[in-house]
């Protein structure tokens, strides 16, 4: 009964306004970003979750904003965290034309690995003649949603299978978002996830 009860307020909660929930990021660049691109990119993840009630806490594990010692990136993840590569080309004998901007190992119940490729990302900002860490910022905001989310796509928003010049244009304006039913999914997962570490 009491398990009925805590399902009921997560719920009920999940679709009121309330405060925000927290992912955790551990981010892994491996392609030698500037330290003004991964600002650029971690402000857009930001932004883009902030907008569903989602407040993201980054862990740079990797990168020229790692620090030498954080501890966080060795701990055991737990369920309301996930891990980002940020990787150079994608998958072998992917050309950048049209390849996918990056990948998620996830089920139904969401997962906590995804890699960007930013052959990819750049390719597609040059074709969109968006800024490309704006654009690597969405990329990583898509899969991170996968992790909450699991594998399927929207017919709009964030999470469609790939965006066109219109979502472009939405890009440049940090205007796509999830809709607003995924959001309301995302903080219902993430506050089971919570939950699910005291037990």
């Amino acid at each position: 009964m009491k398990i009925a009860a805590d399902v009921f307020w997560i719920l009920w909660t999940g679709a009121t306004a309330g405060s925000a929930q927290t992912l955790r990021i551990a981010l892994y660049d491996y392609s030698g970003m500037s330290a003004r691109g991964t600002e650029r990119l971690v402000a857009t993840a930001d932004a883009v979750f902030a907008h569903s009630g989602i407040h993201l806490v980054w862990l740079h594990c990797r990168g020229i904003g790692a620090p030498a010692n954080e501890s966080g990136c060795s701990e055991k993840m737990q369920p309301n965290e996930m891990a980002v590569r940020i990787q150079p080309a994608g998958p072998p004998s992917v050309d950048s034309s049209g390849a996918p901007l990056g990948r998620s190992f996830v089920t139904a119940a969401g997962g906590s690995y995804a890699t960007v490729f930013v052959r990819a990302v750049q390719a597609l900002a040059a074709r969109f003649g968006v800024p490309f860490d704006l654009l690597l910022g969405y990329a990583v905001a898509h899969e991170a949603g996968h992790c909450i989310l699991g594998p399927g796509h929207s017919y709009a928003g964030l999470m469609r299978p790939s965006w066109n010049r219109k979502d472009a244009g939405e890009i440049s304006r940090l205007g796509l978002h999830l809709t607003k039913q995924e959001a309301r999914e995302a903080v219902v997962r993430l506050k089971l996830a919570e939950l699910s570490k005291g037990l």
